[in-house]
């Protein structure tokens, strides 16, 4: 029997845009009258989260960078961390600067303001109210505190996110994890070997006495892939990649067409 429920936000619980249906807060609300408890589980930083309480009527737990960070929505503050080593960073870095030596790097602090690293060359996806000083991958990794590399490869790459992937993920073997949430943005994300959205969702449910088969998960990008394919009953949105559609037990409706709550409404059902 399903006792948690965990969603990722952009691309299955949120919008396209970024917003979030009545339908989909409703059902949360409705899981929770039902016993089952929920838990969102994101590629989002800390620094990303802010609205999420508000937004959806959540006030519990989430689990954010890819699964390596456990936050109170509540209060905002870190409960455990997966943190990147500086040696296994530098060693990624240079991996991937033998792939494109003009590659640009970004790191996710465990912090929970605008707190975030660039280089020189890196570009944000998106706009931000205060660009960070660019400084270099070295004294990026001299924080001790960075739960997340991401990585942006030069205009001399021609390749789509799942082809940079690929051949990241050959490249970086054995040093880190990495993955990527959006097939239209060429960037990899990396945490620590070993964390992962499943690897964080099972950790998560493991200390909370709960087993694969009593979790449910949805998702829509190869990030979520790890979530879907550990817990006992994993779902992909109709908008999702194709490798999440291929490895999901079932599929529902799409982000803007209020998937999750069909899936926590079958679960309540079933």
């Amino acid at each position: 029997m399903t006792r948690l429920v965990a969603s990722d936000l952009d691309g299955t619980f949120l919008q396209t845009g970024g917003t979030v249906s009545p339908e989909n807060v409703a059902a949360i609300a409705r899981a929770h009258a039902n016993g089952l408890e929920t838990i969102f589980v994101t590629g989002r930083p800390t620094r990303w989260m802010r609205q999420i309480q508000d937004m959806t009527g959540h006030e519990g737990l989430a689990l954010v960078c890819n699964g390596a960070l456990l936050m109170d929505l509540k209060t905002q503050e870190t409960i455990y961390a997966e943190l990147l080593s500086c040696d296994a960073g530098l060693k990624a870095a240079a991996a991937l600067q033998a792939l494109d030596p003009d590659i640009s790097f970004a790191v996710e602090l465990d912090r929970h303001d605008d707190s975030f690293m660039v280089d020189d060359k890196y570009r944000p996806r998106w706009e931000v109210k205060h660009s960070p000083v660019p400084t270099d991958v070295e004294t990026m990794f001299g924080t001790e505190i960075v739960v997340k590399l991401l990585a942006r490869p030069s205009d001399r790459i021609q390749q789509n996110a799942d082809e940079f992937l690929i051949a990241a993920q050959e490249a970086l073997t054995g040093i880190v994890d990495v993955t990527h949430s959006n097939f239209l943005d060429l960037m990899i994300e990396m945490s620590a070997i070993g964390v992962n959205k499943g690897t964080g969702l099972e950790k998560f449910a493991m200390n909370s006495g709960m087993t694969a088969s009593e979790v449910a998960a949805v998702g829509d990008m190869p990030n979520d892939l790890p979530m879907i394919q550990w817990a006992g009953r994993g779902a992909a949105v109709a908008n999702a990649h194709e490798w999440i559609k291929a490895a999901a037990d079932e599929h529902v409706p799409s982000n803007d067409d209020h998937g999750v709550a069909v899936f926590i409404d079958r679960i309540i059902a079933s």
